[in-house]
């Protein structure tokens, strides 16, 4: 066989191998908002999917959404920032806490700096709503 034929075989079948591993890697791989929450959460919060809930270092997460900020009855360490921020927590408002947590509630007291991907967001609140009922 020509070894011209033969290179330019072997550059497209690169080219395919290269679009397979690039569509396979793609937005059709999620983010596992439980294994996020465990690594970059649970080190402060105690997983609300977890019987036994222990105290931590932050509050508990349980019935997070539909509560007002800082108001959590088990935690009394909250920042006074935390404790006037006056807002309920939504899927949207633990978002935008969860990306820049500083942003949402200057002053607050959590050393998290945040999530930067949105995917990773999307999966651990995603994860809260089922998980923290």
């Amino acid at each position: 066989m020509d070894k011209k034929v033969t290179h330019m075989k072997t550059r497209a079948l690169v080219v395919v191998v290269a679009a397979f591993a690039v569509l396979g890697s793609g937005p059709a791989v999620a983010a596992d908002g439980a294994q996020l929450f465990k690594s970059r959460c649970g080190i402060c919060h105690w997983d609300p999917a977890q019987a036994g809930e222990k105290p931590r270092q932050g509050p508990s997460l349980k019935k997070l959404i539909g509560r007002t900020a800082g108001t959590e009855k088990s935690f009394t360490r909250f920042s006074p920032a935390m404790k006037k921020a006056g807002f309920v927590w939504t899927a949207d408002k633990l978002d935008a806490y969860l990306d820049t947590p500083r942003k949402l509630v200057p002053g607050t007291s959590m050393a998290f700096v945040g999530l930067k991907k949105p995917d990773e967001r999307k999966a651990v609140v995603n994860y809260l709503l089922k998980a923290a009922r």
